[in-house]
């Protein structure tokens, strides 16, 4: 999956690479893993971290057609070895949109 792609068309910033797309249940999921440059502590800003597991996360986003698509994220939790602290890297979600009300009266209603 073009990096390009993932970033205008779903607004997928720097840090994440594309590992796999599946196509399951009717649904498009992209499937993506934290680059090795995003293992920073927060608390002291050392590289010198480890992983200790991982879970996913999936994200919904805007439709390719009538097919839904979701964002599979790892987010792995980590511990720095300098300073101990425990962490996780969450995904870098999409700024907030603002809706005024002439735009909100063009949203589809459930």
């Amino acid at each position: 999956m073009s990096p390009s792609l993932l970033y205008h068309a779903f607004g997928v910033r720097e840090g994440y690479e594309s590992v796999r797309t599946d196509y399951q249940q009717g649904a498009v999921q992209f499937h993506l893993a934290v680059k090795a440059d995003q293992f920073v502590c927060p608390s002291c800003p050392s590289g010198n971290v480890i992983r200790k597991g991982r879970r996913e996360r999936s994200l919904h986003t805007v439709p390719i057609g009538l097919k839904p698509v979701l964002l599979v994220t790892e987010v792995p939790k980590c511990a720095c070895k300098d300073c101990g602290a425990k962490f996780e890297i969450a995904p870098l979600l999409p700024r907030r949109m603002c809706i005024t009300l002439k735009s909100s009266r063009r949203l589809p209603t459930r």
